[in-house]
């Protein structure tokens, strides 16, 4: 009898622990699942909209890069600087009804303008222009080239240049369409060399695989960004990276490729598989390249659901820094945006935020600390942005 009241005791416990061990993890399952479906919710939420608070949100000066930011609202016909504080302490403006694609203001205070009617209409052809202004707004040169996306001025004084224009390349399309070419061109306006992207697509396929075909509204390779190769390290060992080389970024393509300045050739290239319409590639110091990965912008490759900022290797193609935000889609700037690596090794990032957005410029250290942030209070995108030491522009302001 006492062994059978035994039984039904240890059988009493056992029932006991099994109802409370089960409750406890279907209680901690629901839990989960309702953490999950939270999760999966916010990750659809597309990237957040500026504060109700426009101009500098955030400000580190023990942290960030002491400076003056540059930057052209979208479809703006003026730039402006504004200093830590988000104050506007200078503005360049011309007014002919061509819109600033893109500007840089050069180290005596001149600004250097790629303007177009049309803005970022496919067929930019129509009042295309190249010019440069001093700091009071005086024109200095002006060129009108089919210039688009992207200029340099050159050490030499001469000026590199995006442009496109229709032509037939049967083996590619068999009407007309819209591709890319450079010019360099001199201060009196001549162009002194030239360079063309369609012949040398077999070279880009050797050197990536496949890429995107021509469309046929054209804009290809849809090329955004030129920079004449800095003095770097990377020389010494490879002269594929010799200084006055020229670094390319096609969007279309996906596609980053260096071409040799006095032959022509592409002798670099990287992308496909890795980045998705990037915009402004430039060498570090150090001899790697930093580059914006908008994650759109490919018409054979699918969005990704991110953007992010990437530095690697040219040499190994290892990526040696990335920054993306904890939940990436926090992060989306699928047109446009840039990025310039500052003296301090913190990076300034613009994310222009297309589709109705507001420009975002910030600055994030090597751990993706955010030190500055300023969101254009013109309310307009920034298609392009740019930090300048304190001591150049002091200078000019006195």
């Amino acid at each position: 009898m006492k062994n059978i009241l035994f039984l039904i005791h240890i059988t009493i416990i056992a029932l006991c622990v099994f109802f409370v061990s089960t409750y406890s993890s279907n209680e901690l399952l629901a839990q989960n699942q309702k953490i999950d479906a939270e999760k999966k919710s916010k990750w659809k939420i597309s990237k957040p909209g500026p504060p109700s608070q426009l101009g500098v949100t955030i400000s580190k000066p023990d942290k960030y890069f002491n400076g003056y930011t540059f930057f052209v609202s979208f479809l703006d016909e003026e730039a402006k600087l504004v200093d830590m504080r988000g104050k506007v302490i200078h503005v360049w403006k011309r007014e002919t009804g061509a819109h600033w694609h893109f500007a840089e203001m050069l180290p005596n205070g001149h600004v250097l303008v790629v303007a177009n009617e049309r803005g970022y209409n496919v067929k930019r052809q129509g009042d295309q222009r190249v010019f440069e202004l001093d700091w009071n707004s005086n024109l200095v040169w002006e060129s009108f080239v089919n210039g688009h996306h992207d200029a340099e001025r050159l050490g030499n004084g001469n000026t590199l240049i995006v442009c496109n224009g229709n032509a037939l390349y049967k083996e590619l399309s068999e009407t007309p369409a819209l591709y890319d070419y450079l010019q360099e061109v001199d201060a009196k306006g001549q162009v002194v060399w030239e360079w063309h992207f369609a012949p040398h697509i077999e070279k880009i396929k050797k050197l990536v695989g496949d890429i995107s075909p021509v469309k046929p509204s054209g804009d290809y390779p849809h090329i955004n960004t030129i920079e004449s190769l800095p003095d770097n390290p990377l020389v010494r060992k490879d002269k594929r990276f010799s200084k006055g080389n020229i670094l390319l970024s096609a969007r279309h393509i996906s596609v980053v490729f260096i071409i040799d300045k006095e032959s022509g050739e592409v002798v670099w290239a990287w992308g496909p598989g890795n980045i998705v319409g990037q915009h402004e590639p430039t060498m570090l110091e150090n001899g790697n390249i930093l580059i914006f990965d908008n994650g759109s912008g490919d018409q054979n490759i699918p969005n990704r659901s991110y953007s992010r900022v990437v530095e690697i290797n040219p040499i190994n193609y290892e990526t040696v820094w990335e920054y993306k935000t904890e939940i990436p889609e926090d992060f989306v700037s699928y047109v446009g945006s840039g990025n310039q690596r500052l003296p301090n090794g913190n990076t300034l990032i613009c994310a222009m935020n297309w589709k109705g957005g507001i420009g975002r410029i910030f600055e994030v250290t090597m751990d993706h600390e955010i030190v500055w942030e300023y969101w254009n209070p013109f309310q307009e995108r920034v298609y392009r942005a740019y930090r300048y030491p304190s001591g150049m522009v002091d200078k000019l302001l006195e």
